[in-house]
Order: C-alpha cells, then structure tokens, then sequence
C-alpha cells in the first residue's frame, strides 16, 4: 500500500488537494477531522497551557486513521496531513521535555505505520495563509498571529529535513500555492496527479486503474 502525506501552513490548500487527488485517482481520502480532536479548541484558547495535550492528540488520531485506511485500502491512499507535521507545533509552542515527549511517541506510532511513500510540500507566504484562515472563519483560528505562521513553517523546514534522513527512499515534491488556490482552481490540483504519481518511479506502475494511468502520461 502507497501512503501520500500533504504537508503545510494552515491554510496552505492541503485538504482541497488531498480531495482532488483522490477523486482523480479514485482513491481514499485519509481527513484529519480537526474540530472532535481532544484539545483543539482548548489550546487555542490557551495555547501554553494546552498546548503538549494538544500536540500528542493529533499524533494518536493521525496514527490511528492511517492504520485504519490502511487496513480498507490495498493501494493507495491520499492523507490531507503529514504525520511527522505534528512534530512542528510541539517545537514551537512546547518545553524541550514535551517536545522531546511527543517526538517518543512519534517514532512508535511510525513502528507501526511506517513512512509515506511521498510527501507533498505545499508552500504559500504567511499572508496568504492570514487570508485564507480568514475565508474560511474557523473561530479557534480567530487569533492566529502572523509571527505563529512564520514560526510554524521555519519548524516545518526543519522536520522535513529531518525526515529526510530517517525515511529513506521517500520522494519529496514541493509546490508553491501562493498563486493557485486549489479551492477556487481544482483543475490546477488535476494536473498535478500525473507528476506525483510519476514521482514514484517504478512502484507507480504496480497501482492499478486511474492511478498507474496518471503515471503512465506523465
């Protein structure tokens, strides 16, 4: 089984290319349900009080979707989050001791879910994030600061990296989305099936269906 993981700043299009991918590859769709994950809206209510609880929350709910799709799923499935991502809010908004805790319990969930086989890098500047975040009135998101997101993305430049070095053989694509928002544009998300897949090299052609066929104009 093939796991892609989308990975960005809030706001940054992950969820809306996550549907179009899989709709063009008639796959699965792998939706963090943000709103019911434990802690959300306490943290940003109080983020230092919060903040750990809220972290280790996503990384056992995103864990446990994986595995749950993963189970239904024989061939490929498309998650709208990356786990190794949760990594970045504890490094920002955490004490060395919970982010140290939290990382723990990442590598164990990874035993047992394992890397994706391509994480997509979605890029777009924190005022087009503060625009979005705005669109789309999530009222926990209210207060989001322009500082947070800059913090926030420096942290995910840096775990990538560090992913990088653990997951070996795992294809990275970065896209810019500053231009093309995939909510208004989902034809500009189409044509990016055929690239991703391709990416994968030679384990594209063992999907079956819309899939290998995306990968194979490439």
């Amino acid at each position: 089984m093939t796991r892609l993981e989308i990975v960005g700043g809030i706001g940054a299009g992950k969820t809306t290319l996550a549907r179009v991918l899989a709709e063009a590859w008639d796959t699965q769709v792998v939706h963090e349900d943000v709103l019911n994950v434990p802690f959300f809206s306490q943290f940003y209510a109080a983020p230092q009080v919060y903040g750990f609880e809220k972290n280790i929350s996503f990384l056992l709910s995103h864990a446990d979707l994986i595995r749950n799709a993963t189970g239904k799923s024989k061939d490929l499935i498309v998650c709208d989050f990356a786990l190794f991502q949760d990594l970045s809010y504890t490094d920002i908004g955490c004490s060395p001791a919970d982010a140290d805790a939290a990382e723990a319990v990442f590598h164990r969930l990874v035993d047992r879910v394992g890397h994706p086989a391509l994480v997509v890098h979605l890029q777009c500047t924190p005022d087009t994030q503060l625009r979005r975040i705005a669109l789309r009135g999530r009222s926990q998101e209210a207060g989001i600061e322009r500082a947070y997101l800059v913090d926030l993305c420096a942290a995910i430049d840096r775990r990538l990296e560090q992913l990088r070095s653990e997951a070996l053989g795992l294809t990275m694509i970065e896209v810019d989305t500053d231009e093309v928002d995939f909510a208004t544009n989902p034809a500009a998300a189409h044509a990016l099936a055929g690239e991703f897949i391709a990416s994968l090299g030679p384990a594209a052609q063992m999907l079956p269906g819309p899939v290998a066929a995306a990968g194979r104009q490439a």
